[in-house]
């Protein structure tokens, strides 16, 4: 099945007498290509191309030998040694000459406050993908607070991550939104057979209980000599010492047993469409986990932690587990393997569950809806 194509003002039904210019900057750690895409960088191009407002839209970023195609992409040279309030200026820079009616940018709140300064005539959005810092001290809530002064909205991707923002900061409300991240179904077609694979992904960092899945792996495939096990991780130049002890957690299994790195997001798409369980066993509470909503749009059985946000991703449709405990993982492994029926009405019930709270068209209509509240002053 084709990628469905993004919808159109005529087509949404939407009406207005000014076409939005759309600014979304990108100001660091990521890559805005297919070949090293973060979870920010996909989500970012996701919601620029079922935007209504998708022609009148560029990304702004670190420059790349090749970006996503389909939308407008600025990229700015970074030079070696420049620091990142000097790359942020010149971010802000390359947005300035396109003469946006709104600015968004993406999660670093010290480039996002840098480059609101530069546009004190027009509205700033922060669309922030992690759980909101915890200050200490009536001095610091105060000065985290101010933090967020300079934006007209703030966009979470949770409902967990907006509870938590506005627990710690109250008159933050207002002003703060959730929109979670989508995914486009139309790049997630039904597999015509599964394999009897178990697969994770993610980062190579304790907290997203990549050791713990390892050791849970191969005590329920001792009874499954039919079944192997994928990770397919991220991050490992920083982690080596940690991920070499998952390689060495794994290595009881051989063969069946295999450890993938860096791999561009198709690829990872295709191992979710393969895969007849997934594993999402976060040790931390999880901002979102769009791990989650790939291995149900991929139609995988899945195994989650629910903490944080994965909570409201997929409570009902997953097998809960325990992730510090690697005998509840494995006995919920050990679960799926042996009741086929389960493992089909989980995988029905996860894809349902995207299809109804976390396609693209939804989240982006409604991000575009803040993008016009900001600018009529209205907030949202």
């Amino acid at each position: 099945m084709a990628s469905r194509q993004p919808r159109d003002a005529a087509v949404s039904g939407f009406v207005t007498r000014h076409r939005l210019k759309i600014a979304v900057i990108l100001p660091r750690g990521t890559y805005f290509g297919p070949d090293k895409a973060t979870a920010i960088d996909l989500c970012a191009y996701d919601f620029v191309r079922f935007s209504r407002y998708r022609d009148e839209t560029v990304v702004v970023g670190e420059a790349l030998d090749r970006p996503f195609a389909g939308v407008r992409f600025v990229g700015v040279p970074r030079r070696p040694g420049q620091s990142q309030a000097s790359f942020s200026d010149a971010l802000a820079a390359a947005a300035a000459s396109e003469r946006p009616d709104v600015v968004v940018v993406h999660q670093h709140i010290p480039s996002a406050r840098r480059i609101a300064g530069r546009f004190r005539d027009r509205p700033v959005l922060l669309h922030r993908h992690n759980n909101p810092k915890r200050p200490k001290g009536w001095l610091g809530r105060w000065l985290e607070a101010r933090k967020y002064a300079p934006f007209a909205a703030i966009v979470l991707i949770s409902a967990f991550t907006r509870d938590r923002l506005v627990a710690l900061f109250p008159r933050l409300a207002g002003k703060a939104h959730v929109v979670h991240n989508g995914l486009d179904l139309g790049e997630w077609p039904a597999a015509d057979a599964k394999r009897r694979d178990i697969l994770f992904v993610g980062r190579a960092v304790p907290e997203k209980g990549v050791l713990e899945a390892a050791r849970a792996a191969v005590s329920a495939l001792a009874a499954a000599p039919g079944w192997r096990v994928r990770f397919i991780l991220s991050g490992l130049d920083g982690n080596a010492a940690y991920a070499a002890d998952v390689a060495e957690a794994l290595r009881p299994l051989g063969e069946r047993a295999e450890i993938l790195r860096d791999l561009p997001h198709a690829a990872v798409r295709e191992a979710f469409r393969e895969a007849a369980i997934a594993l999402v066993p976060s040790r931390f509470e999880e901002p979102f986990g769009r791990t989650a909503i790939e291995a149900m749009a991929g139609g995988a059985a899945l195994i989650c932690s629910l903490r944080g946000g994965l909570r409201e991703i997929a409570e009902g449709v997953s097998l809960a587990i325990d992730p510090d405990d690697p005998a509840s993982i494995a006995e919920a492994i050990a679960r799926l393997i042996g009741d086929a029926a389960l493992r089909r009405r989980l995988a029905d019930d996860g894809r349902k569950r995207v299809e109804t709270a976390f396609a693209i068209e939804r989240s982006a209509a409604r991000l575009d809806d803040i993008y016009d509240s900001v600018h009529k002053g209205t907030g949202a």
